[in-house]
């Protein structure tokens, strides 16, 4: 399969993107044969906002009902796709692919509530030239095209190694927790669960987990597979681990739980697609 000559949508539903990072990364997906269009108010700031709730909602809906898009590509993450949840549409015209990561964790499982839309957890622009590896950006481009995926070595923390089957699902640990009791909140039975984070304290990624639990998003859970935890510090002092404070709170749910992903907001961001089914075999990931 190849891209040359889709149509790129770009939007900015939540957190302001840098304009020129932006351009950098336009500047790569053209050379990948794509055709990327700008969203009207992808350049607009509205406190910590990338422009007001209507018009982020309307440069997402635009794009979204539009017949010529192939894909809806997130500017940057941040904050504020919560805003745009209620304004989703039911069907779409075609088929489409949206791709981002991190808040956009809460459209994805809105998003998958409408038939013919795919999601690709992977680098938004705003990082996509600029701040992630060239393995980040082949990974994508990859997932675009349909090339097989490499098989992923994986680090075995908790309970049996068994062969586990699922669909790959998961995200940013705040956001998920975030859509707790409301009607977007996603539902992990019989999922391969994969959990990242950034510049969370230690205490609230233990919350942010036993919400989840509380909630029943993780019941029926097969394995949890840990991506990576960016600036998530310590107290001073402190005679334990980040691992040691996700296992307290992961372990109860009685599934295998592994770790070293690369995935989340490192230089290395390797894409999946949410919902796609999976594999852990003897500590590597298929997908």
């Amino acid at each position: 399969m190849t891209v040359e000559g889709k149509r790129v949508a770009v939007v900015a539903p939540a957190g302001v993107p840098d304009m020129d990072n932006l351009a950098q990364a336009v500047s790569l997906l053209e050379t990948w044969g794509l055709s990327v269009s700008i969203g009207a108010h992808v350049a607009d700031r509205f406190r910590y906002l990338a422009g007001s709730h209507q018009h982020r909602t309307g440069d997402l809906l635009a794009a979204l009902s539009d017949p010529a898009v192939d894909i809806v590509w997130i500017a940057r993450a941040g904050y504020g796709c919560a805003h745009v949840l209620p304004a989703l549409p039911t069907t779409v015209p075609c088929e489409k692919t949206v791709i981002g990561f991190s808040d956009a964790t809460a459209l994805f499982y809105a998003l998958r509530q409408i038939p013919g839309i795919g999601m690709i957890h992977g680098p938004t622009l705003n990082g996509l030239a600029t701040k992630v590896d060239d393995v980040s950006r082949h990974s994508i481009l990859d997932t675009l095209t349909g090339v097989t995926p490499a098989p992923l070595p994986l680090e075995r923390l908790h309970g049996p190694a068994d062969s586990i089957k699922g669909p790959l699902v998961g995200g940013n640990l705040t956001v998920l927790a975030s859509t707790a009791g409301s009607r977007w909140q996603p539902h992990f039975r019989d999922s391969i669960v994969v959990l990242e984070d950034v510049t969370e304290l230690a205490y609230r990624i233990d919350r942010s987990i036993m919400t989840l639990r509380h909630a029943g998003i993780l019941d029926g859970a097969r394995a949890i597979v840990l991506g990576e935890f960016v600036r998530c510090p310590l107290p001073a002092g402190a005679d334990y681990s980040l691992a040691d404070v996700l296992l307290d709170v992961l372990a109860p749910l009685g599934v295998p739980i592994y770790g070293g992903l690369a995935v989340g907001h490192g230089e290395r961001n390797l894409s999946w697609v949410v919902g796609r089914p999976a594999q852990i075999r003897e500590s590597v990931l298929l997908r």
